[in-house]
């Protein structure tokens, strides 16, 4: 081996380390490697690309169905709450029902009863009504039998230590009983400036108040006084409710009189007034 040739070194020639390439291939040199760089680099940003949209595209599925499986899951929660809610509204709803139809029930009960009792205080005012009405006339009908013999004298002037009893005859006398019998006479009715009282007079017999009554227009017409029945109270109303119809009837030619608490035709019937 010794003997043989010996073995040439490799590497650079002598010489060669200093030795500038030409600019032919220096030219070359630079354009493969712009070419190489630049086809490299497209290739790799079209990969990135996919890879980029498929990730992109893997995480927005990823946090979609994230998303819809949180939603779902709150729904669910809020359903089980409303669902829960619900049923205690329900049961708070039928009690109430229950309580107020109950109490419907007590105040229909209660209003049924009270019908009933109103229904009996009407008839029962009906009944007391009559029997008020029917009292009332039984006791005018009794207080008009106990003036039954009584007259009033109208507008007699009053004079100091005046005997009625004497102006009772005397006034008697002139309607044409000279002879007239007379329980009592005396002043009766309020107190009045400027008005004297009537002087009241009860007749030992109906028959000479009927004389009285029946004569006493014509014969006492100019003497500034006159002689009426004495009626009660409820008497004295009906006559004078009445009052300006009398009159009118008069004027045309229809007589009433009254009697026994109406206003009575020539036929002794009650008139009906229109």
């Amino acid at each position: 081996m010794e003997s043989g040739a010996k073995k040439k070194k490799r590497g650079r020639p002598k010489g060669s380390r200093n030795k500038q390439p030409s600019l032919s291939q220096k030219t070359l040199r630079q354009y493969n490697t712009r070419a190489f760089s630049h086809s490299q680099y497209d290739a790799s940003s079209e990969e990135l690309s996919d890879f980029l949209n498929e990730a992109s595209d893997n995480e927005s599925i990823s946090g979609v169905e994230n998303t819809m499986t949180d939603l779902s899951s709150s729904i669910e929660v809020s359903l089980r709450r409303i669902t829960k809610e619900l049923k205690r509204i329900e049961l708070n709803f039928d009690k109430a029902l229950e309580f107020t139809n109950s109490r419907v029930a007590a105040l229909e009960k209660k209003e049924n009863e009270n019908e009933r009792k109103l229904k009996l205080m009407e008839q029962r005012i009906v009944e007391l009504e009559s029997i008020n009405k029917h009292s009332s006339e039984a006791l005018n009908k009794q207080e008009r039998f106990s003036r039954r013999n009584n007259i009033r004298i109208v507008g007699y002037p009053t004079h100091a230590e005046e005997n009625c009893l004497d102006i009772a005859k005397e006034v008697i006398n002139k309607v044409g009983i000279p002879d007239v019998k007379i329980e009592r006479a005396h002043r009766d009715g309020a107190r009045r400036e400027g008005r004297s009282r009537h002087i009241l007079v009860r007749l030992s017999f109906f028959q000479d108040k009927i004389t009285v009554l029946k004569n006493q227009r014509a014969k006492l017409q100019d003497e500034g006084y006159f002689i009426t029945d004495d009626l009660t109270f409820v008497d004295l109303t009906e006559k004078r409710k009445w009052k300006q119809q009398v009159a009118d009837l008069y004027a045309r030619g229809t007589y009433l009189r009254f009697s026994a608490g109406k206003w009575r035709g020539q036929d002794g019937k009650p008139f009906q007034f229109e």
